[in-house]
C-alpha cells in the first residue's frame, strides 16, 4: 500500500475516534437537556403551576394531574401520522369529566408559516378548550364537525382535530369511571 493511502486511513480513524469521543462525552448532557425540555413542555401544556404531574408508571404515556391531594385530571400523550409533513405529537390535558383544559403541540414538521397554527401558543388551539368528546364532533365544520380549519392548512387542521378527538376516545376510560377522583 502507498504511504498516502495509509495516512488517509490513519487520519480517518483518528477523526472517527475524536467524533465518537465527543458524542459519548456529550450524550449524558444532551439526555438531561431533553428531560428538562420535556418537563418544561409538560408544565406549559397544563398551564397551571399549582398542578403536580404524577406518572403512574415509567412506561405510561400519560400523567395524572394532582392538586390539594386530589386528582384533577390527566395529561395525555397524543399523536397522528396524518399531518401534511408527517407525525404531529401533542399533550392533551383533560379534567376529571373529560373536559379539555389545554392542548400543547410538542413536535411537528408542518410547513413553517402555514402549519404554525398548531405551535404550542397558537390561538387556533383555543377552540379546543372546554370541549368534550360527548358534546362535540371532532371534525372540520365543513365535514359536519365543530372545528374551524385554516385556509392553506386544511390537512394539518383536519389531522390535529381528529388527533384530539381520537386521543379523547382512546383515553376516555380514564375519566369515565365513577371513582375518577380517587
Amino acid at each position: 500500500m502507498k504511504p498516502a493511502f495509509l495516512m488517509l486511513i490513519l487520519a480517518a480513524a483518528v477523526a472517527a475516534l475524536i467524533i465518537g469521543g465527543l458524542a459519548e462525552s456529550t450524550h449524558q448532557r444532551i439526555a438531561q437537556n431533553q428531560v428538562d425540555y420535556d418537563l418544561k413542555q409538560l408544565q406549559r401544556a397544563i398551564n397551571n403551576p399549582s398542578m403536580t404531574l404524577i406518572q403512574p408508571d415509567l412506561d405510561s404515556p400519560h400523567f395524572e394531574l394532582w392538586s390539594d391531594n386530589h386528582r384533577q385530571g390527566f395529561l395525555l400523550s397524543i399523536e397522528t401520522t396524518q399531518g401534511y409533513n408527517g407525525t404531529i405529537r401533542a399533550w392533551l390535558a383533560v379534567d376529571q369529566a373529560g373536559l379539555i383544559t389545554a392542548v400543547s403541540t410538542h413536535h411537528h414538521q408542518e410547513t413553517p408559516g402555514i402549519g404554525d397554527i398548531i405551535n404550542a401558543d397558537a390561538p387556533w388551539l383555543d377552540q379546543f378548550y372546554s370541549r368534550t368528546l360527548w358534546q362535540h364532533q371532532f371534525r372540520l365544520k365543513r365535514a359536519g364537525g365543530d372545528f374551524d380549519h385554516v385556509t392553506g392548512a386544511t390537512i394539518t387542521s383536519r389531522a390535529y382535530i381528529e388527533m384530539v378527538g381520537q386521543g379523547l376516545k382512546d383515553h376516555a376510560h380514564r375519566f369515565m369511571t365513577e371513582d375518577a377522583d380517587e
